[in-house]
């Protein structure tokens, strides 16, 4: 009975803007094709259960395990291959979290507490996404499904009971207002947008509003290039991606958020298109991950190359109006995470608490049976189980408050936040052991 006392293990380790930059965070992207790959990887050595996210600003890997030591070295194995480089190399950039902090974390993750954007809106469906590519994979089991739907209601209640997603920014306004801050009359401008994918849809959307001068759509798909012109700019240029290097030699802006797991934007081409140009400068604002914009881009005269983390200063000039909710939000969080984890402690007694009820039953239904054969014979069926039904209930009654401060006990000896206070049965469960193991 000890061993069946364990109780799975939490793990999640990532790395964000926050502790990686851009050129380090997209070596460890990966595409919907690689993901079956990686989670039978993963999966092969110590992981249970899995959930790969993966958005412009972060790469975690949510995990469970019954060996954690032997999980975190099979998940630190698997990202030396999908990025190529040796443990050394991008060991001191990830974080680790356990159990609670866990938890925690990915509340806080889907509620956009930790994005770069407090308060954006995109985060929520990102990781719903992610999610649900595990489970379409087979990979998410009892203890992810519960732990990412509660980090959903959670979400939902940080938004519809705080400001901190009022008047909500992304990553793509943000790139429209630089693209702002670098014009100041956009209307005189010309625009490319390079992917026509959810971001591209947004930022197409802002230029709208802002009057934008012209604008072209380059993307693989024409399919979805075409429909969102069609949708909220009807006047949009739709530009096939082999046509890229002719239609960027007119833009004064480009912005790319297309998926490609390789640069689109070469030095070779932008040094030809600026030599087109002339003195006329390009700029250019790379919010994919992987980027589109080969960083060598940069240092060609006349243009002029920003990435995703180069937006983090107009966040921040947001973040100021938006501090006020944060101790409101982290409070919910908090709840929200004692609440799954009471549930998730739980899950340690649950084969104590099923002998118990077990054993009970056997006494129940022996004694009635011998009752049955010897005091109880001129019942009729009906009577008999009317006795039958009264037995049950009270063993359920007698049951219940044992149980349930059984629970609760398991649930405070083990709601630590460390990961160490959590190896080995708590001391109610070794008390069930041995009333029942003598």
């Amino acid at each position: 009975m000890k061993e069946s006392m364990n109780r799975p293990e939490i793990g999640l380790i990532g790395l964000s803007h926050k502790t990686a930059p851009v050129d380090l965070r997209e070596r460890f992207t990966l595409g919907d094709e690689e993901l079956p790959g990686f989670f039978e990887k993963t999966c092969a050595e110590g992981v249970d259960e899995i959930v790969y996210l993966s958005t412009c600003n972060r790469v975690e890997i949510y995990f469970i395990t019954s060996d954690m030591n032997a999980a975190v070295e099979s998940v630190l194995g698997v990202l030396e291959g999908v990025s190529l480089l040796p443990r050394g190399k991008f060991e001191s950039s990830l974080y680790k979290k356990y159990s609670r902090e866990a938890v925690l974390h990915l509340l806080s993750v889907a509620s956009s507490l930790d994005s770069m954007v407090l308060g954006e809106n995109e985060i929520f469906f990102q990781v719903k996404n992610c999610y649900g590519k595990s489970v379409r994979a087979g990979r998410a089991g009892t203890v992810l499904n519960r732990l990412f739907h509660q980090a959903f209601r959670t979400a939902k209640r940080v938004r519809s009971e705080t400001e901190i997603s009022k008047n909500p920014l992304s990553i793509a306004y943000i790139a429209t207002e630089l693209a702002r801050k670098i014009f100041d009359d956009l209307s005189c401008q010309r625009a490319l947008l390079l992917g026509a994918g959810e971001m591209g849809e947004l930022i197409l959307k802002y230029f709208t509003k802002y009057n934008i001068g012209e604008i072209s759509i380059v993307n693989r798909s024409l399919a979805n290039a075409e429909r969102i012109a069609r949708d909220v700019n009807r006047e949009a240029h739709v530009v096939p991606l082999d046509d890229l290097a002719s239609a960027a030699q007119g833009a004064d802006i480009i912005i790319a958020s297309a998926s490609s797991p390789s640069f689109l934007v070469t030095p070779e081409m932008m040094r030809s298109i600026a030599k087109k140009r002339g003195s006329r400068p390009v700029f250019l604002i790379d919010i994919a991950v992987p980027r589109n914009v080969d960083p060598g881009v940069g240092r060609l005269d006349n243009v002029f190359l920003y990435n995703i983390d180069d937006l983090k200063s107009i966040a921040d000039e947001n973040l100021k109006h938006r501090l006020r909710e944060i101790d409101v939000a982290e409070g919910l969080i908090r709840s929200d995470a004692d609440e799954f984890y009471e549930w998730y402690a739980g899950l340690a007694v649950v084969p104590a608490i099923v002998k118990i009820r077990n054993e009970f039953e056997a006494i129940r239904s022996g004694e009635l049976e011998r009752y049955r054969r010897r005091k109880l014979k001129h019942l009729s069926d009906d009577d008999f189980h009317m006795v039958e039904d009264l037995t049950r209930q009270i063993m359920t009654k007698t049951l219940h408050n044992p149980i349930t401060y059984l629970k609760r006990y398991q649930t405070k000896a083990k709601g630590h936040h460390d990961r160490e206070a959590q190896h080995g049965p708590g001391e109610a469960a070794r008390i069930i052991e041995e009333l029942f193991n003598k």
